[in-house]
């Protein structure tokens, strides 16, 4: 499931493995793969409920583009095969999240929305490199402070848990071909393909 070395454990013991089953409909690997420190499990859920499980500023659908965008730039196959699928459980309307992901510029969803990807993308690769004008240009498209302050620290949170994966070596929930080829499988070949070996008495 993970480079590191998880003893069993009883969900029971973890509030926030629920709370991850109520709100995306399965435990990622991502937290099992955490076990040995159940303070920062807490922290981390709670964090990623305030930034990205709720409506915001942005929209739930905006947050997880957001978040796509940011991890397929980084080739989190983790990160990617699970929000792909995390949309799909939400039933967020528009094209297949793993469109965003790969090629948001074709896609078709609204020019803001792409104005703000963009500007994502571009933070993302190269923070450094963001001036004033970057923020006018999403203000001329109707972004408030808010929504833009939403965004900066949204692409934060995913170079974090993308950079998290990594290190743990963490194994995708879920198969998807076109994300492993377009990213070449980032979390390396091997996590992509082999069964995770059951750890939870739930």
């Amino acid at each position: 499931m993970s480079y590191l070395r998880n003893p069993p454990f009883d969900e029971k013991d973890f509030p926030a493995f629920a709370t991850m089953r109520e709100q995306l409909g399965f435990l990622p690997n991502f937290y099992v793969a955490q076990t040995t420190r159940p303070d920062l499990i807490e922290a981390e859920v709670a964090l990623m409920g305030a930034i990205l499980l709720k409506d915001g500023a942005l929209s739930r659908k905006q947050k997880e583009y957001v978040f796509l965008v940011t991890s397929a730039a980084n080739l989190s196959t983790y990160c990617v095969t699970a929000h792909c699928e995390i949309v799909r459980m939400l039933k967020l309307e528009g094209p297949e999240p793993e469109q965003i992901a790969i090629d948001h510029v074709h896609a078709k969803i609204p020019i803001a929305d792409k104005a703000l990807l963009n500007f994502c993308a571009k933070f993302n690769k190269q923070p450094s490199k963001i001036a004033s004008n970057d923020i006018e240009t999403l203000r001329t498209y109707g972004f408030t402070e808010q929504q833009i302050m939403e965004a900066i620290v949204i692409v934060g949170f995913s170079q974090f848990a993308n950079t998290v994966a990594f290190g743990l070596g963490t194994v995708p929930d879920f198969h998807n071909a076109k994300i492993n080829a377009a990213l070449g499988q980032g979390e390396g070949a091997a996590q992509t393909t082999q069964e995770a070996p059951a750890t939870s008495r739930a």
